[in-house]
């Protein structure tokens, strides 16, 4: 039979099952049992689709472990690459923000070193300038002074020749002062009246008025004189001048160079930067596309594993409901009596429904002041229902002005925000990247470093101290032990040199008469010399060894002095560099907490616009996403007053309908 056909069916597609299970409804409904044991005729059919039932729920619980699984190995390398995507690209922000400040720093010391270059250009041109005046005014100068001078040796000349020596001739003084006067009077002449001029005339002529000339030569002496004083003094003016403002432009020509020196060493350390922060951000970036195409092909996976999980939980959730539908039918002893339930329900929902369209109808007037006015039509006259048409289009052409200016009032402040967010969010931006760019650490560990390598070089100079006082000590003992060795030798060497450098020795005379044997002579011992010969050598090893050690001690001493001054100069300059830094550092710490104060006091000017933005959108939100709407409402029921106006006046309805 069919029944039994599906009880050896070993698997069912989603399609074939409920093409098979509304089979096996139709014909359960018709066929007749008459096996012993059934109590109904649907038994078997609901114990097959029980077992259909179980087989879901098997391949569901397979189902919802493999996408366990699944979801963690997504979830896994979806939330670690995107971490990682995430600081390589807040990494890669805050390089390009460094990066751009760093283009700003150096293109601003660039500017400032050619500014600098110019002025200390300028400076040192005007100095040059003011050297070559100098030498022009100093030239001058000596020339005045030598023109001066042979003036004044001129009148004291001319003074001489008319002071002639007692027992002189006045005819022989004359003629000796003729030739200086003569002179005076052609180089001098602009300086003498005409007074002065016939007098000197007169004298030359005839020769007399001797005393007058005189006078006029110590007009001309006085002038002479008062001349070189004034050239002499002036001399002194630009010469005070001159110094002051060489020393003014030397003294801003050197530290314009030191300015220079500084900033070009500032820029190339941010240029240097800048190339390593750029070659970071290629780094980055090349990881980042790395990890990028990673979590979305990790993503498409996931996805798709989702959609795939959502369409079969979809079709066996579906399936199952509609296997225990069938079971609830099936199982039921009531069938047939539930049927006839069903069918008087549909009925009923016939009737619910036509009851549910007629409510909907009279819900159609929406303003309580138009049903208001309908009822009014009913139990009031016209003139007050017309009147109070009047009072409803006056109060809704009101409200909708209303409505208007509020919309203009919402835009213009929406705009007003946003304009002052922009500015207030820029402001801060360039304040947080400037309190970011503010690197207190680096001269704090700079201080540090400097403070370390002084420590150590005073450890090193105390070692170095400790170390040369043991060498001198050992020097000392290494003099004294020579010394008294030389001593010990040199007294030895003398006891044995009184003895064995006697001139004679007890020998027999060698012209004496021949004799009887008697004593062989008596000669020094053989090796008497080589004996002394050592210790002499012993005495020069040691006065050698003496001079050695001497040296040696000397060499120490000055390797020793000249370590402790280096030494001494490079904490001295460490110590400077320490201070600096410190006067560096608290700038920058002065810098920073001005910056941060100004930041935050952004930041809570952007809450208060927030605030307010907040508050903007609570009162304009819903008036500017239905102004259209309402404006268009109340039109139509301004319209809708004005034509139900004109019918009660006595127009006709179908001209009102036209117009």
């Amino acid at each position: 039979s069919l029944l039994h056909l599906a009880f050896k069916l070993p698997t069912f597609s989603t399609l074939t099952m409920k093409a098979s299970l509304f089979l096996l409804l139709a014909q359960a409904t018709g066929l007749t049992f008459h096996t012993e044991d059934a109590t109904r005729p649907t038994t078997k059919v609901v114990k097959l689709l029980q077992g259909m039932q179980e087989q879901l729920e098997s391949e569901a619980k397979a189902d919802e472990e493999t996408y366990d699984k699944f979801k963690c190995w997504c979830h896994d390398n979806t939330v670690a690459k995107e971490k990682a995507v995430k600081e390589a690209k807040l990494a890669t922000t805050e390089l390009q923000d460094r990066v751009e400040i760093l283009l700003s720093k150096s293109q601003r010391l660039k500017a400032e070193v050619e500014k600098t270059e110019d002025e200390v250009a300028k400076n040192q041109a005007a100095l040059d300038t003011a050297t070559a005046l100098r030498e022009q005014q100093n030239k001058e100068y000596v020339d005045d002074l030598e023109r001066l001078d042979a003036n004044l040796q001129g009148v004291n000349t001319a003074q001489t020749a008319l002071s002639p020596a007692e027992g002189t001739a006045f005819l022989q003084s004359r003629e000796g002062a003729a030739k200086p006067l003569q002179t005076i009077l052609a180089k001098h002449s602009q300086k003498m009246s005409a007074e002065d001029k016939d007098t000197f005339e007169a004298f030359l002529q005839r020769g007399d008025g001797v005393d007058g000339v005189m006078g006029v030569l110590t007009g001309l002496k006085d002038d002479f004189s008062a001349e070189i004083t004034k050239v002499k003094e002036d001399e002194a003016t630009s010469v005070k001048q001159f110094e002051a403002l060489a020393a003014a432009k030397t003294e801003e020509i050197k530290a314009g160079t030191k300015q220079i020196e500084t900033k070009k060493e500032e820029k190339a350390n941010a240029d240097e930067e800048r190339a390593i922060k750029k070659q970071e951000i290629k780094d980055t970036q090349g990881a980042l596309g790395t990890d990028l195409s990673f979590v979305e092909e990790v993503k498409k996976q996931c996805a798709d594993m989702d959609a795939q999980w959502d369409e079969r939980q979809k079709t066996r959730a579906e399936e199952t409901e509609a296997i225990s539908k069938a079971v609830e039918i099936l199982d039921a002893d009531e069938a047939h009596e539930n049927f006839a339930k069903t069918f008087s329900f549909l009925q009923e929902s016939k009737e619910s429904s036509r009851v549910s369209k007629a409510a909907a109808a009279l819900a159609k007037a929406k303003d309580p002041r138009v049903l208001s006015l309908a009822m009014q039509m009913k139990i009031d006259k016209f003139t007050n229902v017309k009147k109070a048409m009047d009072d409803m289009v006056f109060a809704l052409k009101k409200e909708q002005a209303d409505e208007v200016k509020q919309k203009d009032f919402c835009v213009e402040e929406f705009r007003k925000n946003q304009l002052q967010t922009e500015d207030k969010t820029r402001t801060k931006e360039a304040l947080l990247a400037k309190e970011q760019a503010i690197d207190i650490a680096k001269p704090k560990s700079d201080i540090e470093t400097l403070q370390g390598e002084i420590a150590d070089m005073k450890k090193q100079l105390q070692l170095a101290g400790q170390n040369r006082e043991k060498e001198n000590a050992e020097f000392q003992k290494v003099i004294e032990e020579q010394r008294q060795t030389q001593s010990l030798l040199k007294e030895a060497l003398t006891v044995l040199g009184k003895f064995y450098n006697k001139g004679a020795f007890l020998q027999g005379s060698q012209h004496a008469p021949e004799a009887p044997g008697g004593f062989k002579d008596y000669k020094a011992n053989g090796k008497s010399f080589g004996v002394m010969s050592m210790l002499q050598q012993l005495v020069e090893d040691a006065k050698a060894m003496e001079a050695e050690a001497v040296r040696a001690e000397n060499s120490a001493q000055t390797a020793y002095e000249a370590f402790a001054k280096d030494t001494t100069e490079s904490v001295t300059k460490k110590e400077s560099s320490i201070s600096n830094k410190k006067a560096y550092k608290a700038k920058l710490e002065k810098t920073l907490v001005q910056t941060r104060e100004s930041r935050e006091g952004q930041e809570n000017e952007l809450e208060t616009l927030a605030t307010k933005l907040a508050d903007l959108h609570e009162s304009c939100d819903f008036l500017m996403k239905n102004f259209d709407a309402r404006q268009t409402a109340r039109e139509e029921e301004m319209d809708s007053v004005t034509k139900a106006k004109a019918v009660l006046s006595g127009a006709n309805f179908a001209e009102i309908q036209l117009d």
